[in-house]
């Protein structure tokens, strides 16, 4: 009778009772009857016992499915609808388990998007208090901004204005944008932020931080680069204007005047020129279009070469060029052509800052698996604060700006030899000299190619 309804299981054993006892009543009369009917509420209690365990032990099987363990089944067992009503609860906790690992996977899903996003992310409520903050815009805030359950947006930076956009959406509804320096972290943000409703009606603030830093930094570098470069051809332009109009004034009528102006205006021509040629140069380093063809240098006869090229321009000044390279400094790949460009801007800026008679050394030294190249004079030196600056477009120091240069060659080398892989550094004393060192790795191959010995 395990499957038949509750309903007719009951019917049925009460109508069985009935017919036992009045049959017990006909043949045993009144004391059969008692007896029979004394059975009958034994009968009937433990009918009613066994029920009430098979509700009991799917009442625990509910309540340890809801709670405890939603793996958990209910054994269907017992009347149809006890089986039937098993079932159901199986199922609907099925769909609960898939329910909720599809929401777990959902969330986690979410909380790595969020954990690896280039923006940063946080949400404020009404309070100020900072319910989610992902890493990068704890990074965002400051090196050494960390966030805990109750932590105030206010707690976690000084920046007024960041705090003020944050609880804009808050108090007004409103969504806020704004550019925001941040000096704890130097960075500049631009940050969004935009009001959210929760289930319970609060309104909420939600912070998007984006990381303009770079893109800052690369505005106020074309600004500046094209201010200077502006002031730097001003200079020639009115030279060349100036020139001209005074040969137009009947100047020209002077056969030396007229060739007194006619060589400036070539001369500041050929500087106008030469500073175009070098803007462009800068540009396409920067920019990465320059094409290499590197071979393997070997360090003494790329000096060598070098050499050989500027002794006639140092001899004019009675300033020597001497080579001090050690044995064992390994070969660099370089691409020669480009690579001489570097040194030929630190000797010819050596020489302009020297006084006849004075020593250029050419040096090379292995350090751990890097070539050490080294341009080093007994000039006058470069004063320590302008050190830092000495690699920046158009940067001239003070004892320099008469000497016609554009600015722009050591911001060239740099760029050059950052192109090969390598980096340039200076070191200087007033008075005693400036010496600027190239660290360029070993090359793959340590043989030689002999191509770069007609450098």
């Amino acid at each position: 009778m395990g499957s038949w309804s509750l309903r007719w299981r009951i019917l049925a054993e009460v109508l069985l009772l009935v017919a036992a006892t009045a049959i017990a009543a006909t043949l045993f009369d009144v004391p059969g009857a008692l007896v029979v009917g004394a059975l009958a509420v034994a009968a009937g209690a433990f009918r009613a016992t066994q029920l009430s365990s098979q509700f009991s032990r799917m009442t625990e099987d509910v309540l340890r499915t809801a709670s405890v363990d939603r793996a958990h089944r209910v054994e269907p067992e017992g009347p149809a609808e006890i089986s039937r009503m098993a079932r159901a609860v199986n199922r609907l906790s099925d769909r609960l388990v898939a329910a909720t690992r599809q929401a777990d996977e959902e969330r986690e899903r979410l909380n790595l998007i969020l954990e690896t996003m280039a923006e940063g992310v946080m949400l404020i409520d009404e309070e100020g208090i900072v319910e989610f903050a992902n890493p990068t815009a704890l990074s965002l805030l400051g090196p050494d901004v960390e966030h805990s359950p109750g932590d105030r947006l206010i707690s976690l930076n000084n920046n007024y204005q960041l705090n003020e956009l944050a609880l804009l959406p808050i108090r007004t509804g409103d969504s806020g944008d704004e550019q925001i320096e941040i000096r704890d972290s130097m960075k500049t943000v631009q940050a969004n932020a935009s009001p959210l409703d929760d289930r319970d009606g609060r309104r909420k603030s939600v912070l998007i931080l984006t990381d303009i830093t770079a893109v800052k930094q690369t505005e106020t570098t074309r600004r500046e680069f094209v201010s200077n470069a502006s002031h730097e051809l001003r200079t020639p332009i009115a030279a060349i204007k100036a020139s001209a109009e005074t040969l137009q004034r009947g100047a020209g009528e002077d056969p030396a005047a007229r060739k007194d102006f006619l060589e400036r205006i070539v001369e500041d021509s050929t500087r106008i020129e030469h500073m175009v040629r070098e803007m462009l140069e800068l540009s396409r380093l920067e920019s990465g279009q320059v094409p290499l063809e590197l071979e393997s240098v070997n360090a003494q006869r790329f000096l060598e070469a070098v050499q050989d090229r500027f002794q006639p321009l140092a001899s004019q000044s009675n300033i020597r060029i001497l080579i001090n390279a050690a044995e064992d400094v390994p070969p660099f790949a370089a691409d020669p052509t480009r690579f001489e460009q570097v040194l030929s801007n630190l000797i010819t800026n050596a020489v302009k800052a020297m006084p006849d008679g004075g020593t250029i050394e050419l040096s090379a030294a292995r350090q751990d698996n890097m070539a050490i190249l080294i341009v080093k004079d007994n000039g006058s030196g470069i004063q320590a604060a302008h050190l830092p600056h000495i690699f920046e477009r158009f940067y001239k120091v003070d004892s320099s700006r008469s000497d016609g240069g554009s600015g722009l060659g050591l911001a060239i080398a740099r760029h050059m030899v950052q192109l090969h892989g390598g980096e340039i550094s200076v070191t200087s004393t007033v008075g005693s000299g400036t010496e600027f060192s190239i660290r360029m790795p070993a090359a793959e191959s340590a043989e030689t190619n002999e191509s770069a010995t007609s450098v």
